[in-house]
Parts: C-alpha cells; sequence; structure tokens
C-alpha cells in the first residue's frame, strides 16, 4: 500500500572546487582586494577635501586680517585729514590761506569717511565668510562672537627651491595618491578577467539526506502495484489450469520509520538514515569566451586611460607648483617695492606739510600727499595679504598644508 499524505524532505551539501579558473583568483577574492583599496582610495579623497578646506580657511583668515588692518588705515586717514582740516582753519583765521582751501579739506574727510564706511562693510563680510568655514552650524556660538585674528601677519616666506618644490608635491599630492589606487584597482580586475579567458575545470562533490514519512492508505491505489496485482493474478489463474502452484504472496511491508507525520520525515532527515553522494568533474570549453574576452580588453584600455590620466595630473601639478612658487616670489618682490613706496609717501606728505607752513607749497599739494600715502599703506598691507595667501596655496600645491599645520589625520 502506498504511503498517503507524504512529507519528503531532503537536505543536500554541494563542493566545487575550480581546477582551472578560478582556482587561485576568483570574483570574491577581487571584491575583498577592491574593497582594501578603496579604504585607501577613501582616506587620499578625504585627505585632499581636508588640504582644500584648510587652504580656504586661509584664504578667508588673511582676507579678515586684511579688512581689519584696511579699517585702521581708513581710520588713520580720517585722522590726519580732520588734523589737517583744523590746521587749514588756523591758517585762514591767520591769513595765511584762503577760506576755499578749507573747503577743500573738508571735501577730503569727506572723501574718507566714505571709505571707512566702505571698510567697515568689508570687515563684516569677510568676518561672516570666515566663520561660514569654520562655524559648526547656523545656530553655533561664533556667530554671535567678534572673531579677532591673532597670527603674525608678517609671515616669512618658504625657503625653498623649485626641484625641492616639485619633488614634495609628486610625494605628497593626493591627486597622485588616488591615480596610483586606481592604478591598482585596475590591475586587480586584469587579473580577475584574464583568469575569466582560461577554460573552466571543476570537482564537484555532493552529499545529500533525504527524509520521508507518511500514512499508509487502504484506498488509494497505486497504478504501479494494481497493475503487479492484476498480473499476478492472471498467472495465478493460468498455473491452476497447468496444474501448478500459485505464486507466493508476499506481503507488502513497510518500515516503522516510514510511519508518521512532518516531524517524522525532519527525524528521519536528522539521523541521516536514507542518504546518497556524488563526485564528477565538469568541463566547460567555450570556443571563443567574447565575453571574457571583451572585458580583459576593456580593462586592459582602462590602465592605459589611468596611465595617461596619471601623466596629466603629474605635469598639472608641476605647473601649479612653478605658478605658486613664482606668486611667492613676485609678491616678495612686491612687498619690498610696497614698503619702500610707503616710507617715500610718509616723507613726501611731512615735507609737503611743512612747506605749506613755509607759503612754499598749497593746499592742493598737500591733500595730494596725503591722498598718495593712504594709497601707499593699503598697496602695503595688500602686498603682505596677498604674500601670505600665496603662502598657503604653494602650501596647497606641494600637499604640505597638513604637516605645515600641525594636522594629523588618523584611520581607525
Amino acid at each position: 500500500m502506498p504511503l498517503s499524505p507524504q512529507y519528503p524532505t531532503a537536505l543536500t551539501f554541494t563542493y566545487t572546487q575550480p581546477l582551472v579558473r578560478g582556482l587561485r583568483f576568483d570574483n570574491n577574492r577581487r571584491l575583498i582586494e577592491i574593497a582594501k583599496k578603496n579604504l585607501s582610495l577613501t582616506d587620499a579623497q578625504f585627505r585632499q577635501r581636508a588640504i582644500e578646506t584648510i587652504t580656504g580657511v586661509q584664504r578667508a583668515y588673511w582676507d579678515l586680517v586684511f579688512a581689519l588692518r584696511n579699517l585702521q588705515v581708513q581710520r588713520d586717514a580720517v585722522r590726519d585729514s580732520r588734523t589737517q582740516l583744523e590746521h587749514n582753519k588756523r591758517l585762514v583765521d591767520e591769513g595765511s590761506l584762503a577760506p576755499i582751501d578749507v573747503v577743500a579739506a573738508e571735501a577730503q574727510v569727506a572723501g574718507f569717511e566714505q571709505t571707512l564706511f566702505t571698510a567697515l562693510e568689508e570687515v563684516g563680510r569677510s568676518e561672516n565668510n570666515l566663520k561660514n568655514l569654520i562655524a559648526v552650524n547656523r545656530e553655533a556660538d561664533l556667530w554671535s562672537l567678534a572673531v579677532v585674528p591673532t597670527d603674525s601677519v608678517e609671515l616669512a616666506p618658504p625657503s625653498i627651491t623649485l626641484p625641492e618644490a616639485l619633488k614634495a608635491a609628486l610625494e605628497n599630492r593626493t591627486e597622485l595618491q588616488q591615480a596610483t589606487v586606481a592604478s591598482e584597482i585596475n590591475q586587480i580586475d586584469q587579473k580577475y578577467f584574464r583568469e575569466q579567458t582560461k577554460p573552466a575545470i571543476d570537482l564537484v562533490g555532493s552529499y545529500g539526506m533525504v527524509g520521508l514519512a507518511g500514512n499508509l492508505s487502504s484506498t488509494a491505489l497505486n497504478p504501479i502495484t494494481s497493475s503487479n496485482i492484476a498480473l499476478r493474478d492472471r498467472v495465478n489463474q493460468l498455473s491452476v489450469l497447468a496444474g501448478l502452484p500459485p505464486l507466493p504472496v508476499t506481503p507488502s511491508q513497510f518500515s516503522p520509520d516510514l510511519l508518521g507525520g512532518y516531524g517524522k520525515s525532519l527525524e528521519n532527515l536528522a539521523a541521516n538514515r536514507f542518504n546518497n553522494f556524488r563526485v564528477g568533474v565538469t568541463i566547460s570549453l567555450p570556443l571563443r569566451n567574447r565575453t571574457a574576452e571583451a572585458n580583459l580588453g576593456r580593462s586592459l584600455v582602462e590602465g592605459e586611460r589611468i596611465a595617461t590620466q596619471r601623466e596629466q595630473i603629474e605635469q598639472s601639478i608641476q605647473v601649479e607648483v612653478r605658478n605658486a612658487l613664482q606668486v611667492v616670489r613676485s609678491s616678495e618682490a612686491r612687498l619690498r617695492a610696497a614698503v619702500i613706496a610707503r616710507q617715500s609717501s610718509e616723507q613726501q606728505y611731512l615735507s609737503e606739510q611743512r612747506r605749506l607752513d613755509a607759503g612754499q607749497s598749497t593746499v592742493f599739494l598737500v591733500l595730494e600727499r596725503q591722498t598718495a600715502l593712504t594709497t601707499a599703506r593699503g598697496n602695503e598691507l595688500r602686498a603682505q595679504t596677498d604674500l601670505n595667501k600665496a603662502i598657503a596655496e604653494l602650501q596647497r600645491a606641494t600637499g604640505n598644508a597638513l604637516t605645515v599645520n600641525n594636522i594629523v589625520v588618523r584611520v581607525r
């Protein structure tokens, strides 16, 4: 009698060992190696972002320093123009100057006051720009505080030659580190796709366990067993006619282990009463593995592209270092010239004042000298600020911004 209903269960373990393709390098190993390289790539990208942020903060800082010092320069100009105005009034009272010279001095004061308010506006703009770069969010306490620069304005330019700067840039620039990591990832891809072009020969083994249970059914007929019963009856009839004994009846027997429900089937499976195993070799020999060959070709072309891109990056870095170093040197020369111009303007202004008191000059020339002095002071301040920003740009170009500013990036 058949089992009805039946509760079959099965559990199969399969092991595949590549013998040619994937023996030493497969997709899982490839993904692991790429993941390791991506960690280095992420670190290089973070360092690059940190250097760019540092350089941006330095530029904003020196802009604020310039704005504050320029504000003081404009205040001094207003103070000196008011002093000159009072001096002109005394000379008018003494009869040495015409009243119109007082009007000229008053116009000078008004002009300097306008410039003063513009400088004050620039201070607020520069301070907000710096706060935007260093504040955590818009609710930070920094927004309600005044930023007071404390670093010395007169920075010493780095004494570095062009070959030294180029060498430092090629060693420290994160763009080259990223290009190196990209090339290493491409080498991993090439290794994997080259492996895929080999034939696939795998040793395959499997071990299976089968569980079965059910209930005996007296009504359900198995087509195979029912036909056997009809055949047996016919043979027995012929045997009686021939005077032969009937076929012996073999009663159907079922193992007690097969009688039960789904739990019994799982018990048979766990006891491993019925098992099978298989060992074999599978071979795949495609005539032309065009997909693998195409992937390998694409990775080889990508490797050439990465190499060419690295050469372009190296050339761009060389241009940046050359330009940054040239800007530092020219800024130094501009600063020296601006200092001399400011000193000369001071002497000319004082001399013109003495000549006016002696009646050998005019108010117009004095006011011109005063305006020239204020401009010379502003030019000196701008030259010093440009030099400081050029030094920061050189640090970025050579990749030393983190080291020079004592910033350590720790990877956890």
